[in-house]
This record gives structure tokens, C-alpha cells and sequence, in this order.
């Protein structure tokens, strides 16, 4: 079942709350399905799911927690993982039936779960989101990859994030010949977005995304590599902002947490400067504009794909 199958059925969404990057492409995810005749319900967290309403009014939401994790800016991601991961493992398996009284409550034919390895039900087709078959480990973090697979296996279906003639994501996406696997394109709410070109303004954007302890960092990234001629505005949540400590008063502030109002001012920027998240990768693509990426520190994966892509940064 590729993406392209999926007509006229009643569909349960929910993605991973370890940032907003999941939220994002399920917005694109979710453009698509409602083209397709499809009727989309989003499970999700106070704050993804005020994310959704703002580009679906009219979308059925459900209250879901998220998963319990949080990010260390002295360890790996890894290794900050590991030490949390008894509660994440009682809620992955707390998380199966949840899902199959919602499936059975409202009629669900079919569930979406971006990277949530709990988000599966037996009463209806189940579908992983992900572009990351081959995550970038080293060392004892391998033995992640042993559970990914595991967990991925449990769904019927496979749907891949990338399109392998452009292969944003590289060597994470690659598939070797996984049953029941689709790639379905880059998913971006920018996509369709008309005349992107003549909105380019020549002020330089940060977009202070990912987790919050390492804002500092990506916020000396930005002055030490943009221009001192050129407009800085720094973009992100009223929170985000406010924690960080900005003495250049050259450079504009803005916090809010409506995503319309970002979206107008990343689809002005001429540059944008930011961590080297996918789904950010994804949105970048289709902006047009000239990149700067910076990978959050202690994640390998960010590492590599800033690697990858580093003639465009």
C-alpha cells in the first residue's frame, strides 16, 4: 500500500513529540490524504494538536500524551535514551492499547504513526513513517538499531520520506529490499506553495527550533557565520525566545507560536539558518533560499546530514 493507494478511508495520524519536526511534514503528509478523498483524525498533544488546527480547522483531534523523554546537553541522545528507557518502554506498550480502543471507537480503517513505535493496532492496517531504515550510530548506540527494526516490523506497511532521485536524507533512507516498503516523496507544507521566488526578501532568518538546551549554541552558530552587513531576525516560540541571551540589539526578535506567522517570514528570507533536522531539510528544499545548517549537538544524525549536505550551508 504506497501512498498513492489511499483513497476515501477514515485515517488516524499520530507523530513523535521529541520536537515539532514530526508535526511538520505530517501537515504535508496529511494535504496529501485530504486530496486523495481521505478523512484524517489526529491524535496528538496539546501543542501538536494546536499545531494541526491551525492549518485544519475542521480536522478531528484526539487527546494523546506524548512520549516521556527529555533531551541532555551533556550526553548523546543516545545514551540520554537509555537512561529513560523504562518509562519509554511501559509507555510504548501502554500506547498499543490506547490506539486499539480509539481504532475501535471511531471506526478507523487505517493508522499513520510517525516514528511512534507504539502507535499500532491488529484491528486495521498499520503504516510506519520514517526516513530513517539505516540510523547513524556508533559504537553500544547500535544496538538501537536492532530495536528499530523490531519495532518497525510490526506494522504492515513502510512509508519512506524521501524521493530516491533527489535522496535527501542520503544513506538513512536507502532501502535494501525491505518488503512492504514505499518510498512517498519529501513532505513539506511549502510544497505547493506558488511564486516562492518573488517573496525573497535580503534579511538573514534563525530558526530557533529543536530542543531548547541547545538554543545558545545555535544562536552563536548564526552570528559567527552570517554576514554583519546583512538584517538578522530571530525566529521561534515566545519561550524559545525569551531564554536566550541576545546583547546585539541589531538583531530582531520575534516569538510566537503561530505557524502562519512563520511561514511568511521563512517564505521572505533569503537565508535561513538553522539545526539540520530533516523535516527542516524537506521545508528548505522547497523554500528556494540560501541554507545554513548546523547540526544540534550529540546527535549523529543531524551530524551526518549536515555533512551530506554541506554545499548547501
Amino acid at each position: 500500500m504506497n501512498l498513492s493507494d489511499v483513497r476515501e478511508k477514515k485515517i488516524l495520524i499520530s507523530c513523535l513529540n521529541w520536537g515539532m519536526g514530526h508535526v511538520s511534514r505530517c501537515i504535508g503528509l496529511i494535504q496529501k490524504l485530504e486530496k486523495q478523498g481521505n478523512t484524517c483524525v489526529v491524535a496528538g498533544n496539546e501543542a501538536q494538536l494546536a499545531v494541526f488546527k491551525t492549518y485544519f480547522p475542521l480536522i478531528e483531534t484526539i487527546n494523546h500524551e506524548g512520549y516521556p523523554f527529555n533531551f541532555s546537553n551533556e550526553i548523546s541522545f543516545f545514551q540520554t535514551l537509555w537512561k529513560q528507557k523504562n518509562r519509554i518502554l511501559q509507555f510504548i506498550r501502554t500506547e498499543k492499547k490506547v490506539v486499539q480502543n480509539i481504532v475501535i471507537e471511531n471506526k478507523i480503517e487505517l493508522v499513520i504513526s510517525d516514528h511512534r513505535y507504539g502507535f499500532v493496532t491488529k484491528s486495521c492496517p498499520c503504516i510506519f513513517l520514517t526516513h530513517q531504515l539505516n540510523p547513524k550510530l556508533k559504537g553500544l548506540s547500535k544496538l538501537f538499531i536492532f530495536f528499530h527494526n523490531y519495532w518497525m516490523n510490526q506494522f504492515d506497511f513502510k512509508w519512506i520520506v524521501d524521493d530516491p532521485s533527489i535522496n535527501l536524507a542520503g544513506d538513512l533512507s536507502k532501502s535494501s529490499k525491505r518488503k512492504r516498503t514505499y518510498y512517498i516523496g519529501l513532505l513539506s507544507r511549502f510544497e505547493n506553495e506558488p511564486n516562492i521566488l518573488n517573496l525573497k526578501k535580503q534579511n538573514a532568518l534563525l530558526l530557533l527550533s529543536g530542543p531548547g538546551v541547545h538554543h545558545d549554541f545555535l544562536f552563536k552558530s548564526f552570528i559567527s557565520n552570517c554576514p554583519e552587513n546583512q538584517q538578522k531576525i530571530i525566529l521561534g516560540s515566545p519561550k524559545a525566545i525569551n531564554s536566550l541571551q541576545v546583547e546585539n540589539q541589531t538583531v530582531e526578535k520575534i516569538g510566537t507560536n503561530d505557524w502562519k506567522v512563520i511561514d511568511n517570514y521563512l517564505l521572505e528570507s533569503a537565508a535561513v539558518y538553522s539545526f539540520s533536522g530533516y523535516s527542516t531539510l524537506m521545508d528548505l528544499y522547497f523554500l528556494k533560499c540560501q541554507k545554513h545548517l548546523f547540526p544540534c549537538p550529540n546527535q549523529w544524525e543531524q551530524i551526518y546530514l549536515s555533512e551530506i549536505h554541506e554545499d548547501i550551508s
